[in-house]
């Protein structure tokens, strides 16, 4: 083997492990992107329960809820996170609406 057919190899290996490198990064970048979105999307669906506990007046000065109350106190909370969800998200909920309509 010449010292330039040598040479030519190497270059080619080099070039071969920076794309492979290259290649981990983005996938790297892309996962941590979507990590981040994800962490994002979660938190803003705390702070929606939130709001929509407040809403429902289960937040603040209210007294403890009876253990008879709690059932009652989370469909009144679910009810208004839908609703929020729904103005915040509408294309969730028109999915979700042919999905109902599938089961008809």
């Amino acid at each position: 083997m010449s010292e330039n057919e040598f040479e030519n190899g190497h270059d080619e290996e080099h070039e071969g492990h920076e794309h492979e490198v290259e290649e981990a990064l983005e996938e790297a970048l892309e996962l941590d992107t979507q990590t981040q979105i994800f962490l994002e999307m979660r938190r803003q669906n705390v702070d929606l329960l939130k709001i929509a506990a407040e809403v429902a007046g289960y937040t603040g000065a209210h007294a403890p809820l009876k253990p008879g109350d709690l059932k009652s106190a989370m469909k009144s909370i679910w009810d208004v996170y839908s609703e929020l969800y729904v103005w915040i998200d509408p294309e969730e909920s028109d999915d979700e609406d042919d999905d109902e309509d599938d089961d008809l």
